[in-house]
């Protein structure tokens, strides 16, 4: 049965896509970054900023300070290198009272310590109207943000466009794994989805796209969430040598880095384009050499993806923290991906079958896909606490200060995305009855889908924002610019095949597919 994308589905994913962009556009001019302010006595501050800042963005942040303080005499002194560097826990609910971590592995940061001279009478008595000194008006000011300076590298921006990029690129890469996984162990069940696999997967060059913008800007400056990038951190001269980074710089160094985007890349779409061009082959030529030519073909895409899935996201992700490390990210990452690909194959054919569009995908054929949902769940959850377990339990500084971040700043997310991908799955899809339930497998997939955003954006954030993140509408506008554009290339690229393959081998076989 030949599918049309109708006019409604059109509206409904271009206008998610269009009121998106609108939100992001609101949402970029918002972003600032925030300093952490602490009073020493009544005529001195101290003021940090950790993140990424050049010079100029430093003096802007001068200025401000001077104009909001009008009428005192300040003094600003570089105290960056010349205290004891005594840690001190941050906390994202208390930013005046408490500085961030000087996650020194972040890059550079600067801190300041600014004595007030005398201010003139009326200043003064303004502010002594408030039962406030100097000092507390001015850490008042850095908890509020009103002495915040706007983000010069916009790094809200490039962190949400590369949580996105990640995240539909794998949704993508989930499909074709399985479709080639299908093929390679021969199975039969799933015929009559694979043109849904081959609509998701077809949808990959939108995350390839904004993966490439944000490598790109990165590797000429326009960014810092990729701090091995800074070649001050690899320079045993600077004064921010990172002894750490310097020693992975035979893997982390950008020729390199480049060479393994184009290969990964390079690798997926020809894979993707070959096993759809086969398959329309099939459609025309019948018999079983098309299909065990796809067979050794998957085979190989197995290989080329056991070794490409797991030092892709060590290059896009993991890289962001350069000093932290785990052997199981490359398999947490990857059950994360194959999860979020099958719940985008769940709701596309529950969106179809409810057009009438599938009349050879029942009941069986759904609770399988919600078997597989229900699985991946668990090991990602399992990867989830084994990674958390170990690392937490070693407590080796270098492994653990990744959870501390997230525990710190990033609490309610971090504990939050775990509950709602292990225990809603466990709950609701450990009965039969529920994983042919429509209504059930839209709902808690729903939340999984959601929840896995979570998963990136915590795997993101804390590397590039610190404690400094928000959501708001650069994070919702973002999301369903992605959400928008994503699901209309899925079901134009589903417009322009039979849903249905013709001369499979194992049509029939998937066709009476009952248990």
């Amino acid at each position: 049965m030949e599918y049309k994308i109708s006019e409604r589905a059109k509206k409904v994913t271009l206008g998610t896509a269009v009121l998106g962009l609108i939100f992001l556009i609101i949402g970029f001019f918002q972003q600032k970054d925030f300093v952490y302010a602490k009073k020493v006595d009544n005529h001195s501050v101290e003021l940090l900023y950790n993140g990424h800042a050049n010079l100029e963005a430093q003096n802007q942040l001068k200025e401000t300070i001077i104009s909001k303080m009008h009428g005192y005499n300040l003094e600003f002194h570089d105290s960056m290198h010349s205290d004891n560097h005594h840690k001190e826990p941050s906390n994202h609910h208390e930013e005046s009272n408490s500085h961030p971590e000087e996650n020194e592995h972040h890059g550079p940061t600067f801190k300041w310590l600014i004595h007030l001279g005398h201010a003139n009478q009326e200043n003064e008595s303004a502010i002594l109207e408030n039962h406030e000194s100097g000092a507390d008006h001015l850490v008042e000011m850095a908890k509020s943000g009103e002495i915040s300076f706007f983000d010069h590298h916009f790094r809200r921006f490039w962190s949400n466009l590369l949580v996105n990029g990640f995240f539909f690129f794998g949704i993508a890469l989930g499909a074709l794994f399985y479709l080639a996984l299908h093929y390679a162990t021969e199975s039969g069940w799933g015929v009559v989805l694979l043109r849904i696999f081959e609509g998701i997967m077809s949808a990959m060059p939108i995350g390839i796209i904004a993966l490439l913008i944000v490598f790109i800007v990165g590797t000429f400056g326009g960014h810092h969430i990729y701090a091995w990038m800074d070649s001050h951190l690899v320079d045993p001269n600077s004064s921010h040598f990172d002894p750490i980074i310097y020693g992975k710089k035979a893997y982390l160094n950008i020729p390199f880095f480049w060479i393994r985007i184009v290969a990964y890349f390079t690798t997926f779409i020809l894979f993707l384009r070959w096993f759809k061009n086969k398959s329309k082959e099939e459609d025309e030529q019948g018999g079983t050499k098309i299909h065990f030519t796809m067979y050794r073909r998957a085979a190989l895409f197995l290989v080329f993806f056991a070794v490409f899935s797991s030092t892709m996201s060590w290059d896009f992700i993991m890289s962001i923290d350069a000093h932290w490390f785990s052997t199981l990210f490359g398999w947490y990452c990857f059950s994360g991906i194959w999860l979020s690909g099958m719940i985008m194959v769940m709701m596309i054919t529950l969106y179809l079958r409810k057009g009438g569009y599938l009349p050879f995908v029942n009941e069986s054929h759904i609770h399988d896909v919600g078997k597989f949902m229900f699985a991946l769940s668990f090991l990602w959850s399992y990867l989830w606490f084994s990674q958390f377990m170990l690392i937490w339990y070693s407590n080796i500084p270098e492994e653990v200060i990744y959870f501390t971040e997230r525990i710190n700043n990033y609490n309610i997310l971090f504990f939050g995305t775990f509950i709602v991908n292990f225990f809603f799955p466990m709950v609701f899809f450990m009965s039969r009855d529920t994983k042919r339930s429509a209504g059930f497998l839209i709902v808690i997939g729903m939340l999984i889908f959601i929840g896995h955003w979570f998963d990136v954006f915590n795997m993101v954030m804390p590397g590039t924002l610190f404690d400094q993140w928000e959501l708001g509408l650069l994070e919702l506008g973002m999301f369903m610019l992605f959400l928008g554009l994503f699901v209309y290339s899925v079901l134009n690229s589903l417009s322009k095949s039979p849903l249905l393959l013709k001369n499979h081998p194992f049509l029939e076989e998937s066709k009476h597919h009952e248990y």
